[in-house]
């Protein structure tokens, strides 16, 4: 449920997505519309008008042609919760932190309540746009479950920043890949001889 100042949540929701809105696809722009009902942030708002002003450049055609469509396949996640990868995940939290709907709710606390991840599931990994690099993991003493693939190169759009932080966000990126097609045998970000993060970073480090 939205909080108590609709209209200020949305204001604060557009100008936060504002520099980025422009040009999304119809199926980034249906993502980011279940978030915004999700949070309770829409107003009242309906798929074409939310698409005309939240999506700019991405209001395509083909999206117009079949809104009922759009809205009845991502229904199904929004209504449970369940099943949403970690990508869109972490749009709907975002969308909650911005609307101030979070309620100091945690974004492994949050996977659990909104995206359907279980009770067991990985506490140690932090959220994309929470990641902050401090120091080096510890090198990892075990090896990696049988399956599990590496990056072999720290990913290209992290290539400006430090090669500590380039290796994390590369390693977490590639986390999220394989946690969504259930790829980690059980290997979780941190844990005791070496997780994922510690793992990859060696991999990345040669």
């Amino acid at each position: 449920p939205a909080e108590a100042k609709p209209a200020k949540t949305t204001k604060a929701a557009a100008a936060a997505a504002d520099s980025t809105a422009k040009g999304l696809t119809a199926k980034e722009c249906s993502t980011k519309y279940q978030a915004a009902k999700a949070a309770g942030t829409l107003n009242g708002m309906k798929w074409n008008d939310f698409r005309k002003a939240e999506c700019a450049a991405g209001a395509s055609a083909a999206a117009d042609t079949k809104p009922a469509t759009t809205k009845a396949a991502a229904a199904p996640a929004a209504a449970s919760g369940k099943g949403l990868s970690m990508a869109e995940c972490s749009t709907k939290y975002q969308a909650a932190k911005t609307a101030n709907t979070l309620k100091g709710m945690k974004w492994n606390d949050f996977r659990k309540a909104e995206c359907g991840a279980g009770a067991s599931d990985d506490d140690t990994v932090p959220a994309p746009s929470e990641a902050n690099y401090t120091k080096e993991p510890a090198k990892p003493t075990t090896v990696a479950p049988k399956g599990v693939t590496f990056p072999s190169a720290v990913s290209a759009k992290y290539a400006s920043e430090t090669p500590g932080k380039g290796r994390m966000h590369t390693c977490l990126d590639q986390y999220y890949v394989l946690k969504d097609a259930n790829a980690l045998g059980g290997l979780k970000w941190i844990q005791k001889g070496g997780g994922f993060y510690s793992l990859c970073n060696a991999k990345l480090k040669g």
